[in-house]
């Protein structure tokens, strides 16, 4: 061996100890999940306080498909620092049925195409602001503010900036360390939000919240609060996030930008997208009673953390699943989770992708990374880089 080599990373060591929010983990999680994937693909971390990690495909739908055995309830996060349930994202049937009764027709496809025109216009006014300088940094100078504006402005009728930007940092505090008292800061804000909040008369999401049932009962303040933290959080982070990765590849691959100028690339293209980058890169599940896992014993109020990226590049599922590949077919991608937790803003999340590139590549061609920016992955549930500057020439 020479001066230069160095043993490889103790991956199984790594797994024994693997937490998603330690600054050292992505750097070496790519290769530890691999190892979990072909080795132990139900192992166990004495991290935040003990879970088992799921990575295979297989072993993910089995989980995010039997309610019974794996529970909703109790938080999806690890460790559990939430300060309330955040239903529908952690409820069982039937309970989670009748919350998803109450938001679904706002996010629907036809209950979003109303919103396109705003989305649109909210996009262009970002550019505006940016393209004549032929550089921007994507993530604060525009995929925040335009998921941040599109969650206060046209999904719960707000129309302030400072509001925006703070619930902008609370958001992004959690998905980097989820802390306590991030969860606190977050629910703090969105308390006073709701409190100051008249209703009726808006006909928004927020009316129905804050003026819905289940079961025939009224919500009470705490599951109003929590069905509108998973809106915000869903709503600022994750899509974001994506913005982000896709603008990544775009400047890495130069002839990427020409498929997204296809007016067909959303549905060509996007779920590969969505697969490789599997941006919400795992939520956790509390197991109900004795029962086992590709034969691993579990027991009662065990935690598990499903992790959607690992389960999205596992080679029994997806053919070279580290490449893009465009022409897939099927692509039963878990990056919106699977069954009855699928994510219910896909649909918002897919328009404001797609609003975002129309828009940006009208504008902008040749994007690149600018000259010694080094564009790293920064530790969490999110997985997308820590800061993306890029540079690019304006269209004629």
């Amino acid at each position: 061996m020479t001066a230069q080599q160095s043993d490889p990373p103790d991956y199984a060591e790594i797994l024994r100890h693997l937490d998603i929010y330690d600054e050292r983990t992505p750097p070496v999680l790519d290769e530890t999940l691999r190892h979990a994937r072909t080795q132990c693909p139900v192992a166990h971390s004495d991290a935040n306080g003990g879970y088992h990690l799921v990575s295979r495909y297989a072993d993910v739908a089995t989980v995010l498909g039997d309610d019974a055995r794996f529970s909703s309830r109790g938080g999806k996060s690890l460790p559990p620092h939430q300060v309330l349930d955040m239903p529908p994202l952690d409820s069982d049937p039937p309970e989670q049925r009748e919350y998803r009764r109450i938001l679904n027709p706002f996010f629907s496809k036809g209950g979003l195409a109303k919103h396109e025109p705003a989305i649109r216009e909210i996009a262009r006014q970002l550019i505006e602001k940016f393209v004549s300088a032929g550089r921007f940094e994507i993530i604060e100078d525009f995929a925040s503010p335009l998921t941040a504006a599109t969650l206060c402005r046209v999904i719960l009728n707000l129309d302030d900036d400072a509001l925006m930007d703070t619930a902008r940092e609370r958001v992004v505090a959690i998905g980097a360390s989820n802390t306590a008292q991030a969860w606190v800061e977050l629910t703090e804000f969105l308390t006073e939000l709701i409190h100051d909040r008249k209703v009726g008369g808006h006909g928004d999401v927020l009316d129905a919240i804050l003026s819905g049932s289940v079961n025939g009962a009224e919500l009470t303040e705490e599951q109003k609060l929590g069905v509108v933290i998973v809106l915000v959080l869903g709503g600022l982070d994750t899509t974001r996030a994506e913005i982000a990765c896709i603008a990544r590849h775009l400047a890495l691959n130069p002839g990427l930008e020409e498929r997204l100028r296809d007016p067909n690339w959303v549905r060509s293209d996007l779920d590969e997208f969505l697969r490789h980058d599997s941006v919400v890169t795992a939520m956790a599940r509390k197991v109900t009673g004795e029962t086992e896992l590709n034969g691993v014993a579990l027991h009662s109020d065990d935690r598990l953390l499903i992790h959607y990226y690992s389960a999205n590049h596992d080679a029994e599922r997806f053919e070279s699943p580290d490449e893009l590949v465009f022409d897939r077919g099927r692509n039963p991608h878990v990056a919106f989770g699977l069954g009855i937790h699928r994510c219910i803003g896909s649909n918002l999340a897919r328009l404001q992708i797609q609003i975002a590139f129309d828009e940006l590549l009208t504008q902008v061609q040749n994007l690149r990374i600018a000259d010694g920016a080094d564009v790293t992955f920064g530790p969490g549930v999110s997985r997308m880089p820590v800061s993306l500057p890029l540079v690019f020439d304006r269209r004629p």
